[in-house]
């Protein structure tokens, strides 16, 4: 199986090209938008070790699992499917069980987000913990970060 990723109209011509001709039968399997990109992944790590260290009193983990059944279980929930496996298995746990089982890596959240979703889920996270006055690395600073100075 391969997974391609089309971010221009060009990119699309090569695609159909690659799949004019195949022998048939076969299946093409297409996604809407796009998955998180490392940098935003990398930021949102960063972030929650912020928290951790201005907090004080939770690792990052801690905040990734609370930061998850806060702002990400809203924004998957508008996935129908996903929505009805987290209501007949997940619903009925209590707010730490569930933020333990995200804190942990046992169920993934951000993996299966779009770009799109992550942005929203960030820009929450964010907005919370600096109206809380927890200072969090701005992402307009890092893409001067590695430009190579002349």
């Amino acid at each position: 199986m391969k997974t391609i990723r089309v971010l221009t109209e060009h990119e699309a011509q090569k695609v159909a090209g690659m799949i004019t001709g195949l022998p048939l039968p076969f299946t093409i399997t297409i996604g809407d938008g796009d998955k998180r990109t490392l940098s935003q992944n990398s930021l949102l790590h960063k972030w929650y070790g912020e928290i951790a260290k201005h907090l004080g009193d939770m690792t990052a983990a801690q905040v990734k699992g609370q930061c998850h059944v806060a702002y990400g279980v809203p924004i998957r929930r508008r996935d129908l499917i996903w929505s009805r496996v987290w209501e007949q298995m997940f619903d009925g746990l209590t707010y730490e069980q569930q933020c333990f089982l995200f804190e942990r890596g046992i169920l993934a959240m951000t993996r299966e987000m779009s770009v799109k979703e992550l942005t929203e889920y960030m820009d929450a996270v964010q907005g919370h913990y600096r109206a809380q006055g927890v200072p969090l690395t701005d992402p307009e600073i890092l893409k001067y970060e590695n430009e190579v100075p002349r």
